[in-house]
């Protein structure tokens, strides 16, 4: 999806930043993930929907008359009729309320239209976004009090739970707190047409989770002495650009590059399954304009990924995936683990169906997704099973094959949302040193995502 995440729009994973700086990354991806599935409320293109959203953010981080005004004539629906003068009075004490909460963002459906939810620490605000399908514009805009939280404990998890999948949930959830196993169930239907339930071993796209799979190869390349995070990348690609000679490898893996998020352009039939190849993937990541000078600041880019695998091949001499399955799945005993368009003997009672809204395939299952197109490798492209990744996780963190010194990323706390806009959800918390919770969705409508994913995150962290 196009993005812990992560949608393109792609909800994704994130970075190694401080758990704080996670949190915000992975409830902005929300904000791609709901707008995608708005396609079912409002029958608009993508493309739309994510202009509306951005157009709206660009306002309330704006300063002066001027903003507000432009706003009205590129995003608001004409109106002869309308007080003007009410109007942007209304947009700037709509402003001066939300101003300054940025930590996190997300974007919920409603009858009424798009719900956008931002927040910082404890405060939090609510806009709701009432679209004119016929003008393709937005006709109001006002501020509506946050619903009640979820309230998810020990003791009513498991209940919470029944009640999603009565909801039409469908998915797995995994939760140890200290050490103790406290739920471990799937639920709904894997597949609902062949009356396939999902299981514990059940298949689901994970989304970005593949940036996981790309740090730890650039670390391993690194703690090899094959490679320098500290090296630019000239080092290793060729025909460099004078803009981007100064990033590093670090650069990359910090979401300090100033690499824009995608690299996809219109003439892909899919922003993540048109194929593309290695080289021409990097091409267009050393022609697009930076959005800041390499250091200087820090935006997640899920191309800087895809330029970390390409690093990965060069260095190793391998495949992206030879060295993925040879250094890490291999070791950690990982069997149901793999790329887009490949089977691994596997048949399809062992996979979940994507729920959309879009599907591609029948049925819609990673393998018949086509080969993983360099749109995606090495931030997405994959999938995966809960074992497989607990698995993954615990190899990584072991010291048998990242030492302490390489294997940070994986030991700090970390909140991630990755998913795709053809129906999987992938949400994971990590709280050092035996907590976590996995939840994995093939079919999320009819809840309020955002609101579980809260409510999980408390459950485990509860400060």
């Amino acid at each position: 999806m196009k993005t812990n995440t992560s949608n393109h729009i792609k909800a994704c994973n994130s970075l190694t930043f401080t758990t704080q700086l996670r949190k915000q990354f992975f409830l902005i991806m929300l904000v791609f993930t709901t707008c995608i599935m708005s396609l079912n409320v409002h029958g608009q293109s993508p493309k739309y929907i994510k202009n509306t959203i951005q157009s709206v953010e660009k306002m309330l981080d704006s300063k002066d008359n001027e903003a507000l005004i432009k706003f009205i004539e590129q995003s608001m629906v004409k109106n002869g009729n309308r007080d003007k003068t009410k109007l942007i009075d209304s947009l700037k004490a709509i402003r001066t309320e939300m101003r300054g909460l940025r930590e996190d963002i997300s974007v919920d459906t409603e009858p009424e239209g798009l719900r956008l939810m931002m927040s910082a620490g404890k405060k939090e605000k609510h806009l709701m976004i009432v679209m004119n399908d016929k003008a393709k514009a937005i006709s109001h805009l006002y501020l509506v009090a946050p619903p009640e939280p979820l309230n998810v404990t020990l003791e009513n998890i498991s209940e919470t739970f029944n009640q999603l999948e009565k909801d039409g949930a469908a998915g797995l959830i995994y939760v140890k707190i200290n050490g103790e196993t406290i739920l471990r169930r799937a639920f709904g239907y894997a597949n609902k047409e062949l009356g396939i339930p999902n299981d514990i071993n059940t298949i689901f796209g994970t989304g970005s989770r593949s940036i996981d799979y790309t740090v730890a190869a650039i670390y391993l390349l690194n703690q090899r002495g094959l490679l320098n995070t500290d090296n630019i990348i000239s080092k290793y690609l060729k025909d460099v650009p004078k803009d981007k000679s100064k990033i590093t490898i670090q650069h990359l893996l910090s979401g300090q590059s100033g690499l824009p998020d995608f690299f996809d352009t219109d003439a892909d039939w899919d922003p993540d399954l048109a194929w593309v190849d290695r080289e021409t993937a990097v091409k267009r990541m050393l022609s697009q304009e930076l959005l800041f000078e390499p250091g200087t600041d820090r935006k997640h880019s899920h191309g800087a990924f895809g330029m970390l695998a390409a690093i990965v091949e060069i260095v190793s001499g391998l495949t992206y995936y030879e060295f993925l399955n040879d250094n890490f799945f291999k070791p950690a005993g990982m069997k149901r683990t793999g790329e887009y368009g490949k089977t691994k003997e596997l048949t399809i009672s062992d996979f979940a169906v994507g729920g959309g809204p879009m599907f591609v395939g029948l049925p819609n299952i990673p393998p018949n997704w086509g080969p993983t197109s360099w749109l995606v490798k090495g931030s997405g492209g994959m999938y995966s099973t809960l074992d497989d990744l607990l698995k993954f996780y615990n190899l990584v963190r072991s010291n048998k094959v990242l030492d302490a010194k390489h294997n940070q990323w994986f030991t700090k706390s970390a909140f991630n949302l990755d998913g795709s806009d053809r129906g999987f959800e992938l949400f994971s918390a990590y709280l050092p040193s035996n907590s976590e919770i996995y939840l994995f969705l093939n079919n999320s409508d009819h809840i309020n995502l955002r609101q579980v994913i809260q409510a999980l995150e408390r459950l485990i962290d509860p400060n």
